[in-house]
Formats: structure tokens, sequence, C-alpha cells
């Protein structure tokens, strides 16, 4: 089998005039060099190089054999680039996608340095996980983990969760509400499957089962229409409220003695390369505050 390591050294032999000036060029050892080029040969069968004392030159079979390795070494490149300039594919859960995934978007794209280096798509958690194991995504953003042995997993963020009504509910005018007090009211539901329900178990207890889910919505923001016409109160990550709590079209309560928190995940390939954009993003992603 052809090996482009080996082309690369003949290349550099033939360029650089001798062993000594290909090492250098190439930051290995003239054993290396001489070992590699030995290797091409046996696999031809020919000798391609002279060496002498004063310089290596081409034999005619390398002469022959030089348009030919220069443009093995080109279309390597070219193949390579191909797979490293094209964009990475993030798949994130709703409210990572909608709300904090932008922002690491952009800070991954001005460590590139290339715009538009990064795809956002944005679905339910169970999504982003299949689209991972299918290899349909690069990194996912999710509110949960699960075992499994393709997928590496690293805490993002842990965030915390407050209880959200309109401005004239009954509970608006408390600014905390106990646990028990949740289940006097109906609930909205966001995206099933995110987690919530766990967290409120956490505090609940075997309580949790009483609470009074009125309606499922699909997204916080269908979830956060809901609570402003008055059809009960939910419970949502702080970070996406903000803006209508500073509004005053929604009034943020915490829980008594019992806030409550979610960690966020960042999903990447078990294997992925060291070098990868991947795992690069998700660097970005651990370290962003």
């Amino acid at each position: 089998m052809l090996n482009l390591a080996q082309v690369q050294t003949f290349l550099a032999v033939v360029d650089e005039g001798g062993i000594q000036a290909a090492a250098q060029q190439l930051n290995c050892s003239q054993p290396a060099v001489s070992q590699q080029l030995k290797k091409l040969e046996e696999f031809f069968g020919v000798l391609l190089v002279v060496r002498n004392r004063s310089r290596a030159i081409p034999t005619r079979d390398g002469e022959l054999f030089l348009p030919k390795a220069r443009s093995l070494i080109a279309a390597a490149e070219r193949a390579r680039g191909v797979i490293v300039n094209r964009r990475l594919v993030i798949h994130a859960s709703g409210n990572a996608g909608t709300f904090l995934a932008p922002k690491l978007i952009a800070t991954f794209e001005r460590e590139i340095n290339r715009p538009e280096g990064a795809e956002l798509i944005i679905g339910t958690n169970r999504e982003a996980v299949d689209a991972l194991l299918a290899g349909e995504a690069d990194v996912i953003l999710t509110e949960w983990n699960e075992d499994h042995p393709l997928i590496e997993w690293q805490k993002w963020r842990r965030e915390k969760l407050v209880v959200i009504v309109s401005p004239d509910y009954p509970l608006a005018t408390h600014r905390r509400v106990s646990p028990e007090a949740l289940l006097d009211y109906p609930m909205i539901g966001g995206e099933p499957g995110t987690g919530t329900g766990r967290a409120l178990a956490s505090v609940l207890g075997a309580d949790a089962s009483k609470l009074k889910i009125a309606r499922q919505l699909g997204s916080t923001t269908a979830v956060k229409e809901a609570v402003k016409a008055n059809l009960g109160l939910s419970i949502v990550f702080a970070y996406t409220v903000t803006e209508e709590v500073k509004a005053g079209t929604l009034v943020a309560l915490e829980l008594e003695e019992a806030d409550i928190f979610k960690t966020l995940f960042v999903g990447i390939a078990h294997e992925s390369p060291g070098t990868s954009m991947a795992r690069r993003f998700a660097a970005i992603c651990t370290s962003f505050i």
C-alpha cells in the first residue's frame, strides 16, 4: 500500500537535495528519512534516489514518479481541506439551541477565523442524541445524558430553574413559593424528556406525581405565552425569561429553601480525535461563562 508519508519524504529528499536537509525540513531524524525512502523503494521495487556525499538526486524511475508524487500530496491536501473546512454540525435541545448556542458558535467561529463555520440544528434532546449516534452531528447540547459507549459526555453548565407566572396570577405577589404550593395550580409543561420532571421529583419527592400537568407544550416560547395568558404556571431555566421578567410580562418566583438546578451536557463521539473541531467546540462550551 502506498504511504503518503513515504511519498512526502521522497519529495523532501529531492527538493532539499539530501537526507540531512530533508530531515531538517520534515523535523525528524536522518535514519527516519532513510527508512521511509527505503520502504517506498521496496514498494516500487526500484531505486528512486541516488545518494552520494554531496547530493541526493532522483533516478530515471524517480523522475518518472516525481510528478505523480506531487499530484498525490496535492490531492491529499485538497481532500483534507474538504473535511477540515466543512461546517461543524451542532444539534441542540430547544433551550440550549435557542438561548445559549448562538454565543458559543460566535466564539467558536472567531477562534477558527471562519465565518459560518458551524451549522446549528435545534430539536429535542432525543433527536440530538440520535443524530450524534447516526453520524449526522459532530456535537450535541442537551439537558440530560445517557450511558452509551459511543458518546463522551462533558458537564457544561449548571443552570437554575425558576417558577414563572403572569403578573396578575395569584402567586405573582409572593416572589417566593413553597414546593407544596405548586400542587394547587395547573402546571404548563414544555419539551417532554428535558429532565425538569426529575429535578422537581428531587424536591417534591413522592408528591411530584400530584402535580397538575395541564398542558404539555413543545417549546419554552410556547410555555411562556401560555403562562402570560394565565393558563397556569411553569418551571423554566432562569436565563430563558430574563427579558420578560425585566419587561414585567412575567414574574419569576424562587422556591423556598429548595432552589432547583439542572445540569446541561455537551456530547461528542467518544473516538473524536484530540485535534477535531468537535473537541475544540466542546472545550469552548465547558469554559464558557
